[in-house]
């Protein structure tokens, strides 16, 4: 597969075959419309393609005849190809394939109108918003803490203090909370040995 087959096929596969249909239902008076309202100055660009296709046809055109000269045989023969020249097929194959790109770029700019041209530089982590728990993660952090709470008032400081440890893991910002902040610490006294008793 050629590099040009290869470019289209993957604009195809991006599009989709549905966005192509619909594209090509787009007449260009629609398609000059949204290209200006775009910023695109459709004159213009026309007016470059129209020179880039004489330009094409002109060096097709200006190739002479190739006469043949005598020469003398090569020492050796190299295993190099060289590039064949006079080739305007492969020029309209490539001017082709660049109008086809072209063709996808509209398309995709007709479905994506809201995208920005150049992406916002990404936010450092630092300044990053928080991300925010799911709903379901939220419920089973407080039902956690809840039940921390009651272990801890039964004596039970290291149930209280793995669940308020699971319940961090799934709402770090829950765990700042006064209540949960008072409650750890409770139970991080009742973790503490306690002094003997006399006899």
């Amino acid at each position: 597969m050629s590099p040009e087959e290869r470019l289209w096929q993957t604009l195809v596969d991006e599009v989709g075959e549905d966005m192509i249909e619909e594209a090509a239902s787009v007449s260009v008076a629609e398609a000059e419309a949204y290209l200006t309202a775009a910023g695109f100055d459709v004159a213009a660009e026309r007016a470059r393609a129209e020179s880039f296709l004489v330009s094409l046809e002109a060096g097709a055109a200006a190739e002479e005849p190739v006469q043949a000269v005598a020469q003398a045989a090569p020492a050796a023969p190299t295993k190099e190809r060289e590039p064949k020249k006079g080739r305007p097929v492969g020029l309209w194959i490539a001017a082709a394939a660049a109008v086809a790109a072209g063709a996808a770029a509209v398309v995709y700019a007709t479905k994506h109108p809201q995208e920005q041209a150049t992406p916002e530089p990404p936010v450092p982590p630092s300044t990053a918003a928080p991300v925010h728990p799911a709903p379901d993660e939220l419920a089973a952090a407080a039902d956690l803490r809840h039940r921390a709470a009651a272990a801890c008032d039964q004596g039970r400081a290291d149930d209280c203090l793995a669940m308020l440890d699971e319940a961090r893991a799934k709402d770090p910002a829950g765990d700042s909370a006064p209540e949960v902040l008072r409650l750890r610490e409770k139970a991080a006294s009742g973790l503490k040995p306690k002094p003997p008793h006399p006899k």
